[in-house]
């Protein structure tokens, strides 16, 4: 008996042959076949008039409410929406951050718009061409030798 034989006699309703069982046990694909067909058999055979035990209703309840809630959003994106959210939650943060900075170097909220833009540190480094000088250093002041 060849392997595609045995799974078409294991697929069958009933028990098995003995010659489908020689095969089973000397061959591994299918006497995991074999094992999964009686488990299948075994899981649906049911008895008239069977019933649930007493109190099976209320035990699915609490071990429903006890484990947690799937997620609803489908997880169809390959988990590429647990990198946007940090993602997005870190540029925000950095928004904010040069946000408040740029507040803190900025002028007086109440001189004219000409003024402001003159006297703007940032606005006036873009121009220059020198973005550096915002943070207060002359291009190549910050190493300086000292001796012992």
């Amino acid at each position: 008996m060849n392997c595609k034989e045995c799974r078409d006699e294991l697929r069958r309703p009933g028990d098995p042959g003995a010659e489908v069982l020689r095969h089973a046990v000397s061959c591994p694909a299918c006497a995991a076949e074999s094992r999964a067909a009686l488990l299948l058999r075994l899981g649906s055979a049911r008895e008239d008039g069977a019933e649930p035990r007493a109190g099976f209703e209320e035990r699915l309840r609490k071990r429903l409410l006890s484990e947690p809630a799937l997620s609803r959003s489908p997880a169809l994106n390959g988990g590429f929406e647990r990198m946007v959210r940090p993602a997005l939650a870190v540029a925000a943060t950095l928004a904010m951050a040069c946000a408040g900075l740029y507040l803190q170097t900025a002028p007086d909220p109440g001189a004219d718009l000409v003024s402001l833009v003159e006297s703007d540190p940032v606005f006036t480094s873009v121009l220059a061409g020198d973005p550096g000088s915002i943070f207060g250093e002359e291009p190549g002041a910050g190493a300086t030798a000292e001796t012992p």
